[in-house]
């Protein structure tokens, strides 16, 4: 028996040990009941017989006997029957008794209206049963008529009841010992069962509680009885699809953290309290959150008081879709409540793509701002070419002018083309061994009358190959030359120098021309920049071979940085993979203003 609280809580081999008790208890009752009914009624009958005996004796005993008091025969008669006797009167009239003095027979109750006086008067013998007014004690009487010296009597024997109650006594006596010892037996036999029927049920309770605290591993016994066994196989069969749902639905449920946590969108739920109930690894970089904020209210861990309150209005209502700008991110943020309670919020990170719309929007406005100069240039040109009969060598001045400018756009466009190509990855290469100095004073052999006419000096030093595709590392020579030489002035000089390492080979282009300022070191690489925009334009510059060259440079696997000093000159270093393994796509590029490796000495 166990206590819970207030509740008395039994175990079941308890009441049923208590019912099997209680049945064989009632059981010996019964019987001891049926027992004394039936001896007594057994007991009766005989005691009967043998009063209808002994009135059969007594009637012979009158016949005979020459006695004339009736009271003294009544003593003779006890004398050889054992039993009371007593002689009535056809009218009640008490004529003798043996338990009782002659000098007394007054002073008894007139007779005649007892049971077996009136049946013994109907001609037949009767009996009858109850306590004698007389002498006080329960007594089993038989009458029956006689004749007493010609006079019609009744005869009445009394046999007292106590030794048919004292045997009826024993005989009980002996029956409840009997149906006590029956007891003692059957109490063991009833525990031993009720623990027995109630042992199947036990160990399924055990392993009930123990599948609630999560062991699966558990498994009923099965049990002789049909009906408990039945139950332990329908219990092992519940176990087994429960662990297999169980199993389904974590394994499910890992599948949508794993794909929650992997998504690029931060995922925050939240409970009705806007308190953190999950929340992915995007989530907590793009908010700055803790590593575990589970549990914890929105308001104390987003800084932002607009995004707290849009995220707080998400658990009543949807809140559709706002911008924030947080930790130099833009975010788009959007939640809205769920059915059971609570809310789903979802940030999404559009740095990107605001970065990139940016970027389209300076492209859009520097190359419309670079197409714009050459075709005012050559309208206005052509525009004087019609109206006008300008004199010969003015006409031909203005020719030269228009040629330079449709050019220069020719350039733009074929380098905007190149760009594109290379951004989009539909610049293809063919990579073979190249010899790095010999590439070099090829691309420069193109580039040389140029040159001369400024009286710029180049060398090349050094020695090393490159698995690379020969018209991009030209295309990247060229664009290189042609910025240095822009730059340069005349008596000027450029130097390339080529260092084979272990893994690539670098190339290093100095200049003496009039530097970078460090502000725009950083920059120089991004389409349209220009250091000094208008020297640039004057010397016929796009604006986009630095950013060909990053290009082209990345998709031949190596890296490209720039070192400058305003009025020394400046360095471009980049780096070419040696073999197919030592390659290195896709890998960022050192920061515009990150020191050499490997920096040439001297000036060229």
């Amino acid at each position: 028996m166990e206590e819970d609280g207030a509740t008395v809580r039994l175990r079941i081999h308890h009441p049923l040990f208590a019912g099997f008790l209680g049945v064989i208890g009632l059981l010996v009752l019964l019987i001891v009941g049926l027992v004394g009914t039936g001896l007594r009624h057994e007991l009766v009958s005989v005691y009967q017989g043998e009063l209808a005996r002994q009135l059969s004796l007594a009637e012979a005993v009158l016949d005979q006997t020459t006695l004339q008091d009736p009271d003294s025969i009544a003593g003779v008669l006890k004398a050889r029957a054992g039993y009371r006797v007593t002689l009535i009167a056809p009218d009640g009239l008490v004529l003798g008794d043996s338990d009782v003095a002659k000098e007394g027979l007054g002073s008894l109750e007139n007779h005649g209206a007892r049971p077996e006086v009136l049946g013994a008067l109907s001609g037949a013998i009767s009996f009858a049963e109850r306590r004698s007014a007389t002498v006080g004690r329960r007594f089993l009487y038989g009458a029956r008529p006689m004749r007493f010296q010609g006079t019609p009597v009744v005869l009445r024997i009394a046999a007292s009841l106590d030794d048919i109650d004292a045997r009826v006594r024993r005989g009980q006596r002996a029956v409840a010992g009997a149906g006590l010892l029956s007891i003692l037996l059957a109490l063991v036999v009833s525990y031993g069962v009720s623990r027995g029927l109630a042992a199947p049920l036990v160990a399924l309770s055990r392993r009930a509680r123990a599948l609630a605290a999560g062991d699966f591993a558990q498994r009923a016994p099965r049990a002789r009885v049909a009906e408990l066994d039945e139950l332990a196989v329908a219990f092992n069969r519940l176990t087994e699809e429960l662990q297999g749902r169980l199993s389904e639905l974590a394994r499910e449920r890992d599948e949508v953290r794993v794909l929650i946590d992997s998504m690029a969108e931060g995922v925050i739920a939240l409970t009705e309290e806007a308190r953190v109930v999950r929340c992915n690894r995007a989530a907590i970089d793009l908010l700055g959150l803790p590593e575990d904020p589970l549990g914890a209210p929105v308001d104390s861990l987003v800084d932002d008081p607009e995004l707290c309150r849009l995220l707080a209005a998400s658990v009543r209502r949807q809140v559709g879709t706002h911008e924030f700008t947080i930790g130099g991110r833009h975010l788009i943020v959007s939640g809205g409540p769920l059915d059971q309670g609570g809310a789903v919020a979802t940030l999404l990170d559009v740095t990107e793509l605001r970065r990139l719309e940016q970027v389209r929007r300076d492209f859009v406005a520097n190359a419309s701002h670079e197409l714009k100069t050459p075709l005012t240039s050559l309208r206005g040109w052509a525009e004087t070419l019609e109206e006008d009969d300008p004199p010969r060598e003015l006409r031909q001045r203005f020719l030269g002018s228009i040629r330079k400018n449709a050019l220069r756009m020719q350039r733009i466009i074929d380098d905007l083309l190149d760009l594109s190509r290379l951004e989009s990855g539909a610049w293809t290469t063919q990579r073979e061994y190249l010899d790095v100095p010999e590439l070099v004073k090829e691309v420069w052999s193109e580039l040389a009358d140029r040159a001369e006419k400024k009286g710029v000096r180049f060398s090349c030093e050094g020695s090393g190959t490159a698995m690379a595709d020969s018209h991009g590392v030209a295309l990247v020579l060229r664009n290189l030359f042609d910025n240095a030489l822009r730059h340069v002035g005349e008596g000027g000089g450029i130097r390339v120098d080529v260092t084979s390492r272990p893994a690539d080979t670098l190339v290093s282009v100095s200049d003496t021309g009039s530097g970078i300022p460090a502000a725009a070191l950083g920059r120089i690489f991004e389409r349209f920049y220009r250091a000094d925009p208008a020297r640039s334009r004057e010397e016929g510059g796009t604006g986009l071979g630095l950013a060909i060259v990053r290009h082209l440079v990345s998709t031949l696997g190596g890296v490209v940085w720039a070192e400058s000093e305003v009025g020394v000159g400046t360095t471009m270093h980049f780096t070419l993979p040696d073999s197919l393994t030592s390659g290195h796509r896709d890998v960022e590029a050192p920061s515009a203003a990150e020191p050499s490796p490997a920096k040439p000495s001297g000036g060229p």
